[in-house]
């Protein structure tokens, strides 16, 4: 008997040292675990502050607050503070974290360096910062959360395992030894194993990101104190998750976590079923946003999800898919007739629930949405279907919105080929293959040409030549236009600065479409016309009515900005729009360019040349340029020129010609208006050009 007391004795103090020398290692985890999720904090901190300034800059015209600048100076000195902290904790995973903070830590000082100059500029790196780097780092933070979960929980298994090994010879001894030792082991039972087998079960719970409450001990000894660092483990641990995965406007779960959801529906799907993702975009709403200020905007958004919301009920899950589009993965179906058919009711619902207006704060809005749905295929991946909805939500918005469009396949393929497309342009600007091309404007009363207007062309590596209605649209769409503009402006004015050094008297014109309105167009020709010198009167800016159409204020102001740095205004397509004759009271306009399609009807009788004659005697009345654009037969150059129309441009004359063209064209532009006035048609030579 005594001698089994000792051997259970000898097994009992053997494995509670084994729990010892391990408890050392849990503890120092679970610190390091605390670092982490306190950079996470500060993280969250300094995102909640970066939104409210970029919030703020939508009512001032998108420069950032100086008043954003203290708070969110003290709190990246609170990140570094903390990211020290974690530097210093020996974990393999510490570097990364620590340099992936700092870079973001850096970008934002460098952000805020903009501020006092440049608070637009500001602005727009805060909001690039956010939108791309921001998601990065929580991605990383969250990887990290997991890794570390599971070191904890490895530590913790251990000491368990040898708590649970040393009670189990203590047992068999003392059972062996006396009866009596039933009651002792279920005293330390009670009291030491089922608390740690709850603190095993609540680790594997926020390892799997299941949070829901799980009872700890509440006691004063080692025990208790090892219950309390799990449960702040466990809630700094659901911190981190909701920042990732949830929106903090609507409390809806974001992006990330649709993806996430898509992807178990995808791998839990047998052969058989089928699933669907519905993308809901509000039409048009970014006018709410900036004619009413983000607060009412985002008041907007929140009646929204709570009049989508009840719609769903058991079909399907919402979503904040981005700013102002919303997703639904509805439930998964026998077949796609029946899902495609309660996604259309859906979408039913949806759209007639929105014919009635949105009331927030004292003001209704009537809204409009457009609807895209991809049914799932089996052999698809989460982001294949989600590139299906946002194929199909593109095609439902081409048409003007309040449309909705379930996804066939030449839709996503029209999609992957735009991407593709945005991707070799994005490649394209790289490697400098966008280059102008330049049609010239030609002054028929003194046979010179004086300028040109400036036309895109992409040079691709294999030689081919791609016009701009190849391009442009995918351009536009992905913000990549500003590349390009850059490149063409920079080689634009470089070009005539030297051509005019050389002896001649060239302007350049641009168009200005809507989009460039938006890229920051006045510091890209600033910086133009200071590395090559060409004096800002000799470079023209084109505009059309549509410049004008939907962002009104903006271009209006890009416009007086232009003009103040003394660059010449164009209004192209002249009398095409509705307003043509109001802009010339508004702007300071230098030139009018007749649309082709008058030139064209010079021939169709007395009253389409008595337009025309018209639109040439106001300009000259009003001491404005005025040139014709589209000339293409010898008689058209002849009748604008007994209206008194000197400048003209069109095939005619010559095609857009590359650089090393130009100014030959140029220099012998006389004696090719000679020859085409002898012929009394287009001569070879111009042909040729």
């Amino acid at each position: 008997m005594n001698g089994l007391l000792v051997l259970a004795g000898a097994f009992v103090l053997a494995r509670l040292f084994f729990v010892a020398t391990n408890y050392e290692n849990f503890r120092e985890h679970t610190v390091h675990f605390s670092n982490i999720n306190s950079v996470a904090e500060d993280l969250s901190n300094l995102q909640g502050t970066l939104n409210l300034g970029l919030r703020a800059s939508l009512t001032t015209d998108g420069a950032w607050p100086a008043e954003a600048t203290a708070p969110l100076t003290d709190e990246l000195k609170s990140l570094r503070t903390r990211i020290r902290l974690l530097g210093q904790d020996q974990e393999q995973d510490t570097k990364e974290i620590v340099t992936a903070v700092s870079s973001l830590a850096d970008s934002v000082e460098q952000a805020l360096a903009l501020q006092p100059r440049d608070p637009k500029a500001a602005s727009v790196a805060f909001s690039q910062l956010t939108d791309e780097r921001m998601p990065a780092v929580w991605k990383l933070m969250l990887g990290t959360t997991r890794q570390g979960l599971t070191t904890v929980d490895v530590a913790q298994a251990k000491i368990t395992h040898g708590d649970v090994l040393a009670l189990q010879y203590g047992l068999v001894g003392i059972g062996l030894a006396l009866l009596a030792g039933l009651g002792i082991s279920y005293g330390i039972f009670d009291s030491v194993i089922r608390p740690i087998g709850d603190m095993h079960r609540t680790l594997l719970q926020v390892l799997s990101g299941d949070f829901r409450g799980v009872s700890l001990p509440r006691r004063e000894d080692e025990i208790g104190a090892i219950g309390r660092v799990i449960e702040d483990i466990k809630a700094r641990s659901e911190h981190v998750h909701r920042l990732a995965y949830y929106d903090n406007l609507t409390g809806l779960p974001n992006r990330l976590r649709l993806s996430r959801d898509v992807g178990e529906i995808t791998r839990g799907a047998g052969d058989q079923r089928t699933f669907a993702v519905m993308l809901i975009g509000i039409d048009h709403f970014s006018a709410i946003s900036s004619g009413f200020g983000p607060r009412y905007g985002d008041e907007v958004l929140r009646q929204i999800v709570k009049r989508i919301e009840p719609r769903l009920g058991r079909d399907g899950k919402l979503y904040r898919y981005s700013g102002d589009i919303f997703a639904c993965a509805l439930r998964e179906c026998a077949s796609d007739q029946e899902i495609q058919g309660i996604a259309e009711d859906l979408a039913q619902l949806i759209t007639a629930d929105f014919q009635t207006p949105i009331h927030a704060g004292e003001l209704d809005t009537t809204l409009t949405v457009s609807i895209g749905v991809a049914l799932s295929l089996q052999t698809e991946r989460p982001d294949e279907i989600l590139t299906e909805a946002e194929a199909a939500l593109l095609e439902a918005k081409k048409g003007g919105g309040n449309a909705t469009v379930t996804t066939v396949r030449q839709h996503s393929e029209q999609f992957r080929r735009r991407l593709k497309l945005a991707d070799d342009i994005r490649k394209g600007i790289d490697a400098k293959e966008f280059e102008p091309f330049y049609q010239p404007v030609v002054d028929v009363e003194r046979g010179v040409t004086v300028g040109a207007e400036t036309l895109v062309r992409w040079r691709r590596a294999n030689g081919q030549i791609m016009m701009p209605a190849e391009f442009i649209f995918v351009a536009e769409e992905s913000d990549l236009i500003r590349g390009i503009t850059k490149l063409m402006v920079n080689r634009a004015c470089s070009n005539f600065a030297e051509w005019n050094a050389q002896g001649r008297d060239l302007r350049v014109s641009f168009n200005v479409s809507a989009r460039l309105v938006q890229v920051g167009l006045k510091e890209i020709i600033v910086d133009a016309l200071q590395r090559s010198g060409l004096p800002p009167d000799s470079l023209e800016m084109e505009i059309t009515e549509t410049v004008l159409i939907g962002n009104q204020s903006e271009a209006e102001k890009l416009l007086q900005d232009l003009k103040k740095l003394g660059l010449r205004l164009s209004l192209d397509d002249f009398g095409t729009g509705y307003s043509s004759m109001g802009y010339l009271s508004r702007f300071q306009v230098d030139k009018i360019k007749i649309d082709a399609s008058f030139v064209k009807s010079l021939a169709a009788g007395d009253k389409q040349r008595e337009v025309v004659a018209s639109i040439v005697r106001l300009a000259n009345r009003l001491n404005i340029d005025v040139v014709a654009e589209g000339v293409e037969t010898v008689e058209q150059m002849q009748q604008l020129r007994a209206m008194g129309c000197k400048l003209m441009q069109g095939w005619l004359f010559a095609a857009a010609l590359p650089a090393p063209d130009f100014p030959r064209w140029v220099d012998s532009t006389g004696v090719l208006l000679d020859e085409l006035t002898r012929q009394n048609k287009m001569p070879t030579a111009i042909r040729g050009l």
